[in-house]
C-alpha cells in the first residue's frame, strides 16, 4: 500500500512544478503521515475489539446474575408461602372457635393478624409470580371459558370492598360474548388486580366492568395485538375487550407508561401505610400475564377524571371452509 501511494505521488503532474528535491521531501512526508494514519486506525480497531469483548462479557455476566436473582426470588418466595399459609390457617381456626371462643378483647388482635398475614401472603405471591415470569417458569394452562359468568363471578369478589367505600359497581357485557380459550387462574388474577386498583384509587363514584367483541381491523384494537397486513386468514381473529373503568384520581399522560414498570408507584403515599401503599407490582404483573395469554393490558386516563384499563384477549380464529 505504501509503494502504491509513493508511485501515485511520483506520477503526479504537481511534482513537475516543484523545485528539485522538494518533491521527494513531500513524498517522504506524505508516506510518513500515511503510515501514522494507518497505525492509528489499527490501534483504534484493536481497542474497539477489546471493548466489544468486554461488553460481551459484561452482558453475559448480567444475564447470569439476573437469572440467579430471579431464581433466588422464586425459591425464597416459595419457601415463605409455607409458614404464611400455616399462620393464615391457624388464624382461621382461632376465629372459628376451634381452640375456644375468642373474647371481645382477643377478637380485634386476631383480626389484625389475619389481615396482615393475608396482605403479606399476597405480596409474596406477587413476587413469586414476577420471579417465575422473569425465569420463564410460569405455566399456562389454557381451557375454554364462558366469559359472561366468569366475569360476573370475579366481580362479585370485590363487592364487599366496593360497598365498604360506598361506591357503585356497574356491569355491562355483550350477550354475544364468545367462549375464549385461556388460563382461567391468570385471567382472574388480572381482573382482580385491575378491580382492586380501581377501588383503591376511587373515593366516590362508580366502578364499571364492560366486555365486548371487536374485529381485528377495528381502530380501537391496539397495534401491539393487531396481525400483520400480510398475515394468513388463520391469524386474523376477533378480540375481546374487558374494561375496568373508574371515576378515581386518574393518571397523568407522563405516568401512563410508568405504571406498568415494576415497583413504580404514582402518588404512593406514606411508607408507613404499607397495607394501602402496595408494591407497584399489580399492573406490571397484569400486563405480563396478559401478554403471556396472547393479549395485552392498555390504559386510557386523565387526571381527576378516572381511568379505563382494558384487557385484550384473542378470540377464536374464523373456521376455514
Amino acid at each position: 500500500m505504501r509503494e502504491e501511494y509513493t508511485r501515485l505521488l511520483l506520477n503526479s503532474s504537481v511534482l513537475d512544478h516543484l523545485p528539485p528535491g522538494l518533491g521527494w521531501v513531500l513524498v517522504g512526508v506524505g508516506a510518513i503521515v500515511f503510515v501514522l494514519v494507518v497505525r492509528r486506525f489499527r490501534v483504534q480497531a484493536h481497542r474497539l475489539q477489546e471493548r466489544s469483548r468486554e461488553l460481551e462479557h459484561l452482558s453475559t455476566e448480567l444475564i447470569r446474575v439476573n437469572k440467579m436473582k430471579s431464581e433466588f426470588l422464586a425459591n425464597v418466595s416459595h419457601e415463605l408461602r409455607t409458614p404464611l399459609n400455616a399462620i393464615v390457617g391457624f388464624v382461621d381456626l382461632l376465629r372459628e372457635g376451634v381452640y375456644g371462643e375468642l373474647t371481645p378483647k382477643q377478637a380485634g388482635p386476631v383480626q389484625r393478624i389475619e389481615a396482615s398475614a393475608s396482605h403479606l401472603r399476597h405480596l409474596v405471591d406477587q413476587i413469586l409470580d414476577l420471579a417465575k415470569m422473569a425465569a420463564g417458569r410460569l405455566e399456562i394452562h389454557s381451557e375454554p371459558i364462558d366469559l359472561r359468568p366468569f366475569i360476573l363471578d370475579v366481580a362479585s369478589e370485590v363487592e364487599p370492598l366496593v360497598a365498604e367505600k360506598s361506591l357503585y359497581l356497574s356491569l355491562a357485557m355483550s350477550s354475544a360474548l364468545p367462549r375464549v380459550r385461556t388460563d382461567a387462574t391468570h385471567l382472574r388474577q388480572i381482573i382482580l388486580n385491575l378491580l382492586g386498583n380501581a377501588v383503591k384509587y376511587t373515593q366516590t363514584g362508580t366502578i364499571s366492568v364492560r366486555a365486548r367483541v371487536l374485529g381485528a381491523s377495528d381502530p380501537l384494537v391496539p397495534a401491539l395485538v393487531k396481525p400483520a397486513q400480510d398475515a394468513p386468514a388463520s391469524a386474523v381473529r376477533p378480540w375481546v375487550a374487558i374494561q375496568v373503568i373508574d371515576t378515581g384520581i386518574g393518571i397523568g399522560k407522563n405516568d401512563q407508561t410508568r405504571v406498568f414498570e415494576e415497583f413504580e408507584q404514582i402518588n404512593a403515599g406514606s411508607r408507613g401505610d404499607s397495607m394501602n401503599r402496595g408494591t407497584g407490582l399489580g399492573l406490571p404483573i397484569s400486563r405480563r400475564l396478559a401478554r403471556l395469554l396472547g393479549g395485552d393490558v392498555t390504559v386510557e386516563s386523565e387526571l381527576g377524571k378516572g381511568s379505563t384499563f382494558t384487557i385484550w384477549l384473542p378470540g377464536e380464529a374464523p373456521q376455514q371452509s
